[in-house]
């Protein structure tokens, strides 16, 4: 099951604690790297962390990763970075294709 978060920022937490907090309680990540602006921060915080949370990187096929993204490929559980065309490809490929993998790797299959 999916779930969104969309609340205010608590006052006593930054941004990145916040984001912490809730990869904590996750089975796994997705996130998307295009045009990124907090995600590298985020990821820094996260990832190192986090070894049984598989994260799984999305970016538009246009686009490369941001240039310090290398570093997160030495972490065996940052997946393959999926590439989509739009955002109609990537909204579809999220049920049939990024989910059900995700949700086995999660399950140790």
């Amino acid at each position: 099951m999916a779930v969104l978060f969309d609340f205010s920022k608590p006052s006593n937490r930054d941004i990145t604690e916040t984001v912490s907090t809730l990869a904590h309680l996750a089975k796994f990540i997705i996130a998307d790297v295009t045009d990124a602006k907090s995600i590298p921060q985020e990821l820094l915080a996260i990832v190192p962390a986090l070894p049984s949370v598989p994260v799984q990187p999305l970016l538009l096929n246009s686009q490369r990763e941001y240039g310090m993204f290398e570093h997160f490929r030495r972490f065996p559980w940052v997946l393959q970075t999926y590439l989509y065309e739009d955002i109609n490809d990537v909204v579809s490929a999220l049920s049939s294709e990024i989910l059900p993998a995700l949700e086995k790797i999660a399950a140790g299959k």
